[in-house]
């Protein structure tokens, strides 16, 4: 969050330098220009000049100099909505694939003891076929709130692809519990549609990685045991060798 804040306060602090910048300098060119003008026909009277010279880059400059800040603002806010929509997944709010895969790879990179797992929703094409897409957009965003309240700290919730969710986790996390209390919450929280309450599961596959293991690699052995769970029956966890 600090990193954050900061990045957000350096446009502003650009603006307001510049902006004193530009004034500052007005003032000056415009108060030597008056010196100058002085010392070289003699005729005008020195304070009034000198005052003028600096009263109408005061009057002209922050005008101009607020439309400037004001635009350069504006597309600053555009830019750093395009960056947050380029990595946010736009029906569940969680992080998509492309910032999943990055701080995935910044947490491997520096060695942080991680396990991956990843889930998918049981029978999703099912889900879409007989009660509609609004029932199946329904669905993914009730299997992302459960997924994200479950998430301990530190951990990375993410949706990677049409029903597939990941979930980044300490390595001492109990995968266990944490699947099961998953399964829980989707079992006690059933999805509303037109046809009624329709109680919805996932399978999950759990990876624990290895030193040196890429992303790649993780992603890999999770999505393996992910398919083993869902060989074996589908609503359970398999892990992966």
């Amino acid at each position: 969050m600090p990193h954050r804040a900061a990045r957000r306060v350096k446009p502003a602090l650009r603006l307001i330098l510049g902006g004193v910048l530009v004034v500052g300098f007005s003032v000056t060119a415009s108060m030597l220009f008056t010196h100058l003008s002085y010392t070289q026909f003699g005729d005008l009277n020195y304070a009034d000049a000198m005052w003028a010279s600096a009263i109408v880059p005061l009057l002209v400059a922050p005008p101009a100099y607020g439309w400037i800040a004001w635009l350069s603002w504006r597309l600053h806010r555009a830019n750093a909505a395009l960056e947050t929509l380029a990595r946010c997944d736009a029906m569940t709010g969680l992080a998509n694939r492309r910032a999943f895969v990055e701080a995935a790879r910044e947490r491997l990179a520096a060695g942080a003891p991680v396990q991956l797992l990843v889930a998918d929703i049981d029978h999703f094409k099912r889900i879409n076929d007989s009660m509609g897409h609004a029932a199946g957009d329904l669905a993914l965003t009730h299997a992302a709130a459960v997924l994200a309240r479950a998430a301990p700290e530190g951990g990375l919730v993410a949706r990677i692809g049409g029903e597939e969710f990941a979930l980044l986790v300490p390595a001492e996390t109990d995968a266990a519990a944490l699947v099961a209390r998953i399964a829980d919450d989707l079992a006690h929280m059933p999805v509303p549609a037109a046809a009624g309450l329709q109680r919805m599961t996932c399978s999950f596959g759990v990876a624990v990685a290895q030193a040196g293991e890429g992303l790649d690699g993780l992603l890999s052995r999770a999505d393996a045991a992910l398919y083993a769970a869902k060989d074996g029956g589908r609503d359970r966890m398999a892990l992966a060798s």
